[in-house]
């Protein structure tokens, strides 16, 4: 299965993304059949000086359905609003509403191409259990990759949450920064990153805040997907 994986340290972050051209999965619902992919390595440092202010046209967020029955699964229950911090679930708002922002008017992601104004990112229950779940896990268990230690891949982990019927599928992860602004510039700073975020073929959205005793204290985890139609 091939795919990219673009990361930067300072602060750390890391993305991947993955897409199929059918929807023949094997046992553990990772895509077999390869298609493009979003990501490519990048290895220049993060300035952080890319504004992600714009037109608020297409920036609304959603709450994500919190009431919805993925959250009360054995998977997502742990990680559902009953179980995280009121003060977790406003950072994360605010990073759906900046990438919003940024997707509203378009962005130059240098290697990967420049991206015109796009629809806004709609936060999906599934892909929103597998995001935090991961950035749990980091935090929890002092790693940071997109294969947890058990060599669970995101796309496994978006399966496991639920999310099945999907084309393509793409995970932005960072850590060490607690701010929403500053980690989604940072992100914008990367060219795979920048792609995952403001690719149009995506419309469903997960993003998870956690606060752990691991290296980084603060964990992020962004999970991208487009279902087939």
């Amino acid at each position: 299965m091939p795919r990219r994986v673009a990361c930067l340290f300072a602060p750390v972050l890391c993305a991947l993304s993955l897409a199929s051209c059918s929807d023949d999965k094997d046992p553990q619902g990772t895509a077999t059949s390869p298609g493009t992919s979003g990501a490519t390595a990048d290895t220049s440092p993060t300035s952080g000086t890319t504004n992600a202010t714009a037109d608020p046209t297409g920036a609304t967020t959603t709450t994500g359905a919190t009431d919805d029955p993925a959250w009360m699964t054995p998977y997502c229950y742990p990680v559902s609003d009953k179980k995280w911090l009121a003060a977790w679930i406003e950072r994360e708002q605010q990073v759906l509403q900046l990438v919003n922002q940024a997707r509203a008017v378009g962005a130059d992601c240098g290697t990967e191409g420049k991206f015109g104004p796009a629809a806004p990112l709609t936060l999906e229950p599934h892909l929103h259990c597998a995001a935090r779940a991961h950035a749990q896990d980091m935090a929890e268990r002092d790693f940071f990759d997109h294969d947890n230690p058990d060599g669970e891949t995101p796309f496994d982990r978006m399966e496991k949450a639920g999310y099945t019927d999907w084309m393509a599928a793409a995970e932005n992860i960072a850590a060490g920064s607690d701010d929403p602004q500053q980690t989604v510039l940072g992100w914008l700073d990367s060219d795979g990153h920048c792609a995952n975020m403001l690719d149009p073929k995506y419309s469903d959205f997960g993003v998870g805040f956690y606060e752990g005793a691991g290296q980084y204290n603060f964990y992020w985890t962004q999970t991208f997907g487009a279902p087939f139609q």
